[in-house]
């Protein structure tokens, strides 16, 4: 089989895992299908093509999982590091750096640098 873009027969397969996620700020509550395709990638210009399986497509078809199929629970996680962010010393300039022996300027002793 050639490549579809460049016309080479220089292909090779590969095994894959995709994380297909729903588009739109609508979708952000809907897990994503998990997909294993077989990748035919052309090895001259990186053409790609892929078959998603059946049950993964009609997953993606419906727009919704269903129980017993390929997918990521979504998470609900809040954290409130406002308590956290405000010990860091970033803001308010506390950062202090030891001198390092990189700071201090060479000089030649020798016909050598040292510090």
């Amino acid at each position: 089989m050639s490549c579809k873009l460049c016309t080479s027969e220089n292909q090779r397969r590969f095994s894959s895992e995709i994380l297909l996620h729903f588009p739109g700020l609508e979708n952000l509550d809907k897990p994503p299908v998990l997909v294993f395709p077989k990748l035919q990638v052309c090895m001259d210009c990186g053409f790609t093509e892929f078959a998603i399986p059946e049950t993964e497509l009609h997953l993606l078809g419906k727009g919704s999982a269903t129980r017993g199929s390929a997918t990521l629970p979504t998470r609900q996680w809040s954290f409130d590091l406002s308590e956290f962010v405000a010990g860091l010393p970033f803001s308010t300039g506390e950062i202090e750096t030891p001198e390092c022996a990189a700071d201090k300027p060479l000089t030649l002793k020798y016909g050598f640098y040292r510090h």
